[in-house]
């Protein structure tokens, strides 16, 4: 009993300095809380072993023995979710208050043991003073949970094992020893080689440690996990260029990075600091580069690449503000995209622009609140009929453009029937409907792209004047 006794003592020091390195981590992360909150439940467990050892009489143990299931119930869930955070899966919240509610079911039924025999049919004391349980139907149920918990948390471990690298499978082979030590030994006690005696609470305490140790030997379940699960892709070079360490999301984004050539051969990799990497676009997401000096106590230096995700920042500045459509910032770059794959693909584009007439007379009449109604509904009108076709966007002002993926007669005809639509609209604020003149041309796989917007941008001008034309003329007759 001694023995046990500063066994106990020795799990009690280590958990307990281990809890407070990870509350002095400055690092934030979600496994903090598991970490701590199954720790510290893991405590409570030991606390009152510890006193169930030492205090005599039958009502103190067994007040011994309800103290410690407060922590004892919850510490297979609470490593059960660890293990989930620490792979970065999400848990729907039904299953979430299922984990939890058994536990605090199991509880009561602990704490009302002397009442009812569903947890405890019969506790007694044994010759050398520890407590013999003759376990009830709840007490079974009970264990058939954890058994259930055991079997997914390390079936969810194995499955992750595949991917990880050598350092992070150290980790994930804590985190299912940490499990299956506690398993074990309630198999045992069941088994009956244990003479009565309940010593799951010992493999719990050995589950900690497990724990415990993967903290004093790794740091809060291993910090280079964490750079590998970052969204934010990490380059660390040395002073020479040379690769010292790239996290998963760098590779994501530098596939490179990953081949053998870059990491065995320590290939020069100044080009990285280069300004062709000042932004890189993958797929749809674009990334900004930073590049910040390091170096540590031992003399050795380096740089360090960090690599954010904007493309929510860039979606919104290409985006403008009123209407919601693309703007003139975005226009030529995409109109450079898709005439060079017109070049590639031999397929038709066009650029068609579009103009409200008399726009001017509408916001000193009407006011600029409502000049904002006639542009936002044009946008509108714009973005339905066309937008299946092409990219819209808000040039300036009272000016809009298309970027049409087809010829030039589909174009004209998808304009001239936005042009019904938008003329058909009536407005609160005055009598008269608004009208807008466009014009368009389709690419010739020679001209730049500003030709090609300027021949657009003439052809809209001489529909204009031509409505103008007729205005004028129609009020003289008046």
């Amino acid at each position: 009993m001694t023995v046990m006794s500063v066994t106990l003592i020795i799990g009690l020091a280590m958990t307990g300095a281990a809890v407070i390195m990870i509350l002095m981590d400055t690092h934030e992360t979600s496994l903090r809380e598991y970490a701590v909150l199954g720790l510290f439940c893991a405590i409570l467990t030991m606390i009152s072993y510890y006193v169930e050892l030492q205090t005599p009489g039958l009502a103190a143990k067994i007040d011994a023995v309800k103290f410690g299931y407060i922590g004892k119930v919850f510490v297979n869930p609470l490593l059960l979710m660890l293990a989930v955070r620490f792979y970065e899966v999400k848990v729907p919240k039904l299953w979430q208050t299922f984990i939890y509610l058994v536990p605090i079911i199991t509880l009561y039924l602990v704490f009302t043991c002397e009442r009812s025999g569903l947890y405890y049919q019969d506790i007694s004391l044994g010759p050398d003073g520890l407590l013999l349980v003759i376990p009830g139907p709840a007490y079974h149920a009970y264990v058939a949970y954890n058994t259930l918990l055991a079997m997914i948390h390390i079936s969810f471990c194995l499955y992750q094992r595949p991917r990880l690298r050598r350092r992070e499978k150290n980790n994930n082979t804590i985190l299912i020893l940490a499990n299956i030590i506690p398993f074990l030994s309630l198999m045992v006690y069941l088994a009956g080689w244990t003479k009565g005696f309940d010593i799951s609470t010992i493999g719990i305490m050995v589950g900690a440690l497990c724990v415990t140790f993967s903290i004093f030997r790794y740091g809060l379940l291993n910090k280079e996990g964490m750079l590998q699960n970052m969204a934010t892709g990490l380059i660390f070079l040395d002073g020479d260029n040379r690769l010292i360490y790239a996290n998963r999301k760098a590779v994501q984004i530098i596939p490179a990075l990953g081949t053998p050539l870059v990491r065995t051969h320590k290939l020069d990799l100044k080009q990285l600091c280069s300004e062709e990497f000042a932004s890189i676009q993958v797929g749809s997401a674009s990334y900004q580069r930073k590049i910040t000096e390091w170096s540590n106590g031992e003399g050795h230096n380096g740089k360090l690449l960090t690599f954010d995700d904007i493309t929510e920042i860039r979606a919104r500045l290409n985006r403008d503000a009123m209407t919601g459509l693309l703007n003139h910032a975005s226009f030529y770059p995409m109109l450079d995209d898709a005439m060079a794959e017109s070049k590639r693909t031999k397929q038709p584009y066009c650029v068609s622009i579009a103009d409200i007439n008399s726009f001017k007379l509408i916001n000193d009449t009407y006011g600029h609140s409502n000049g904002d109604i006639v542009l936002t509904t044009l946008a509108d009108t714009l973005y339905q009929t066309c937008g299946q076709h092409g990219d819209v966007f808000r040039y300036g002002g009272e000016e809009f453009a298309v970027i049409f993926h087809c010829g030039y007669q589909q174009a004209e005809e998808i304009m001239q029937y936005a042009l019904d639509e938008f003329s058909a609209i009536s407005y609160e604020f005055m009598d008269e409907m608004v009208s807008f003149s466009y014009g368009t041309a389709e690419y010739d796989s020679h001209e730049t792209s500003v030709d090609l917007f300027d021949r657009a941008d003439q052809l809209m001008y001489k529909r204009k004047k031509a409505f103008h034309d007729q205005e004028r003329a129609a009020q003289a007759d008046t």
